[in-house]
């Protein structure tokens, strides 16, 4: 497991320790709901990278952009 998954499963816990079993009310007092562990890491992973030299694509799961390192990630 990633640190960044770590990370996104622990604040995914911490949200739903507050509101367990209903959804969230948006800063616009808008209802939402809790983020999965998935995309709470590819927000992390994105802002880890927002510096790294690299280029922007369109991603079909988000609709909009997102920036892509040109150095390939060891694993």
């Amino acid at each position: 497991m990633s640190s960044e998954q770590k990370l996104a499963k622990w604040i995914r816990n911490e949200i739903l320790k507050g509101y367990p079993s209903r959804p969230l009310l948006n800063h616009d007092k808008s209802w939402c709901q809790v983020p999965t562990e998935d995309e709470l890491s590819f927000w992390i992973g994105q802002y880890k990278r927002r510096k790294c030299v690299g280029h922007s694509e369109w991603s079909e799961r988000f609709q909009k952009n997102i920036w892509v390192s040109d150095y390939e990630e060891e694993v």
